[in-house]
């Protein structure tokens, strides 16, 4: 299930962020998307592990709806390791072996940056601005901040300038953007696969730029603070900082802060995040009726699942003045309950003899009230077959099994009782 779940969520993520490029990033809406894009991180998180039921009461394995609109889907499940018979354990477990190394590489990058942050701190002088610390540095770091920490150049040309890049920074740090930096990190160490994730990383330290730059230029001006953007622009970066200036990132901003605010009615688009979340949750959490087994019964009832074998068996025929019948019979179509009946977890089962080498295999389900079991037989002569089962004596741990045969042109019409107990 791991697989599954990894690509399911690497799917929403996805969908979030092509939306977010489609509708939302030239919008001026910089906190609401913010906002979209942190719902969107969590919820394509989240989602996957849901399990909803499309319908009250009717459930069926994990990512049902996406397997049957998307064929594919149990390919790539294989792929991801959730189907070891169809691709080989060995062959599963290689790519899992590849899949954390490379994780483990991304997560050791981020951790390094992390720590390189921290000589940082330690290297240079610092002193309290209010619930923020001013680190000063030289001109090897440019202005630039991460979480509660400000790092600022003692040399800016002027005190206008300091106060400018400290009010910019101020706004990283009073709103937690080294949070959201971090997740999508995070998300990206475990989702390097994903080539939409350097979409994810440049969406959020953007939006990050832009929420800061439209504050800090309400204090300083629009000119005056482009003018100070070009001045400071630098090319040197330490990826867990938030840098005033990075030079990558000089461009949009300056074409953002004299972009005309969008108008309100905009906020409207907005509102296809909702169906782009039920979408995703039909597909990756609901779950549908699985087939014809369904329309018969609801449950698996957990407390049958194991081995049971047969300990009595009882023939009746009717006294309807035909040739009576020779219990059991195997004439090739399910008409037979065999000695030993295991009943699986994954809604499978398999009945086999003792004596020889007949075995019944199929899937099962018990009914809502759990007194009844149907098993479904697959037969290459007759198709699908149906063996009843109800339950007597619980207490016991004890099944009963009725099996019905029809009278034909000469044998008469019989039953056979079979009992069951577990094992």
């Amino acid at each position: 299930m791991a697989g599954t779940y990894l690509l399911e969520v690497n799917l929403c993520l996805a969908l979030v962020i092509l939306l977010y490029r489609a509708a939302f990033r030239r919008l001026t809406f910089f906190a609401a998307n913010r906002l979209y894009l942190l719902f969107g991180m969590v919820f394509s998180i989240l989602a996957p592990a849901l399990r909803l039921p499309l319908w009250p009461g009717q459930w069926e394995q994990p990512s049902g709806v996406a397997a049957r609109f998307f064929p594919e889907y149990a390919l790539v499940e294989g792929i991801a390791g959730d189907s070891p018979q169809a691709y080989g354990s060995g062959f599963s477990q290689t790519l899992w072996i590849i899949y954390g190394c490379i994780a483990a590489w991304h997560l050791y990058k981020l951790f390094a940056d992390i720590f390189a942050v921290a000589r940082l701190i330690r290297k240079y002088p610092s002193r309290k601005l209010g619930t923020v610390r001013l680190v000063l540095v030289d001109n090897e770091i440019p202005a630039s901040s991460f979480f509660n920490y400000i790092f600022i150049n003692q040399n800016l040309p002027d005190n206008a300038s300091l106060r400018t890049c400290i009010a910019h920074e101020l706004v990283h740090c009073r709103q937690g953007h080294s949070g959201d930096w971090l997740l999508v990190r995070l998300l990206s160490a475990c989702c390097w696969f994903n080539p939409l994730m350097r979409f994810w990383r440049e969406a959020i330290t953007v939006n990050h730029e832009f929420i800061a730059d439209a504050q800090a230029a309400r204090q300083a001006g629009r000119f005056r603070y482009t003018h100070l953007l070009l001045n400071l622009s630098s090319s040197t970066q330490i990826s867990p900082l938030h840098y005033f200036s990075y030079y990558g990132q000089i461009k949009s901003r300056i074409i953002m802060l004299h972009q005309t605010p969008s108008r309100a009615v905009s906020r409207l688009r907005f509102l296809a995040a909702v169906p782009l979340a039920a979408l995703m949750l039909l597909f990756f959490s609901c779950e549908i009726p699985g087939g014809e087994a369904n329309n018969i019964s609801e449950y698996l009832n957990k407390d049958l699942v194991g081995m049971w074998e047969n300990m009595n068996r009882i023939t009746i025929n009717d006294n309807d003045g035909k040739t009576p019948r020779d219990f059991p019979e195997r004439s090739g179509d399910v008409k037979v309950c065999l000695s030993k009946l295991e009943l699986r977890a994954d809604g499978r089962f398999e009945m086999r003899d003792a004596g020889n080498a007949s075995k019944l295999t199929g899937t099962w389900q018990s009914n809502s009230a759990g007194n009844a079991v149907q098993l479904f037989c697959n037969n290459e002569k007759t198709g699908t077959s149906v063996i009843a089962l109800e339950l007597e004596g619980d207490s016991d741990g004890s099944i009963a099994a009725w099996q019905h045969y029809s009278a034909d042109e000469k044998l008469s019409a019989g039953h056979v009782f079979y009992e069951y107990k577990k094992l």
